[in-house]
């Protein structure tokens, strides 16, 4: 152990507490950069986030409109079946009713 005892009184004339200071600085900045670029990258991702969300917003209201249209157009073409079954009803009975006219027509031609 004694053979360490030249070997520090050296190195600390030789300026040793000064680089012992230089490194505890060094280590101490570097902690703070490290903080302050979380912090940035924080502030970073909160402005992205910010952008994104306006971006978004415009095409969540289009989307919104167009689930509304849709379902009004869903309601028109269900109307508009149902109203064609009504009148495919009515045409077959109207088909019928032309038959049984033409058949009686015929009947009374013949029977003249």
């Amino acid at each position: 152990m004694n053979d360490w005892i030249p070997v520090l009184v050296a190195f600390l004339g030789a300026g040793g507490v000064g680089v012992l200071l230089d490194l505890v600085r060094a280590r101490k900045q570097a902690k703070k950069i490290a903080a302050e670029t979380e912090l940035t990258d924080a502030n970073a991702a909160d402005k992205l986030t910010g952008v994104a969300l306006k971006l978004v917003d415009p095409l969540t209201k289009q989307l919104q409109d167009a689930e509304a249209r849709c379902e009004r157009l869903n309601e028109q073409l269900q109307a508009a079946q149902g109203e064609l079954q009504q009148l495919r009803g009515q045409m077959d009975l109207m088909s019928k009713d032309l038959a049984a006219v033409r058949e009686e027509n015929e009947r009374l031609k013949g029977g003249a």
